[in-house]
């Protein structure tokens, strides 16, 4: 009835499934001292330069210990198209009100929100509301693909 190819398949979207559903945000983040911040008074440009150096797809803008905003590669295209002068302050490109994943919540629910709200980077916080970490959906696809890679 159903082949062996079929069924093996079957049986790794369900683990992948369940596992999404057991792992927590806070075990595929990459922690705080390692995140990549920057202050909202930095221009375009600098971040852009950072954004480089590190090899990073997004930094995240931290004044006074508190997210106060996200610069992505979507938010440096968008720059471009609207011939925004790279010598201005971040803040005033920078997406404000990023979304974010508590890290309690389970990868399922960042890969739903990364998926909803259509964007590639989440902040992390904690309970208390403080920046804990960042999750990518590089880190997702990384983690998805060693558990597929894993049985084949």
């Amino acid at each position: 009835y159903f082949s062996k190819k079929y069924l093996k398949f079957l049986c790794k979207y369900t683990e992948l499934r369940t596992m999404s559903y057991a792992i927590k945000v806070k075990e595929l983040m990459t922690p705080k001292n390692k995140l990549i911040t920057v202050k909202p008074s930095i221009t375009i440009l600098e971040a852009i330069k950072i954004m480089n150096e590190k090899g990073v797809g997004s930094v995240l803008v931290v004044e006074n210990d508190k997210l106060v905003g996200i610069f992505t590669e979507r938010d440096v295209v968008r720059t471009a198209a609207n011939e925004i002068n790279l010598n201005e302050r971040l803040e005033k490109v920078m997406t404000k009100k990023p979304v974010i994943v508590e890290e309690e919540d389970y990868l399922s629910k960042a890969s739903l929100l990364m998926s909803e709200k259509n964007v590639r980077h989440l902040p992390v916080i904690n309970k208390e509301g403080k920046l804990v970490g960042i999750i990518s959906a590089r880190d997702l696809a990384t983690y998805f693909y060693t558990i597929i890679e894993r049985e084949v």
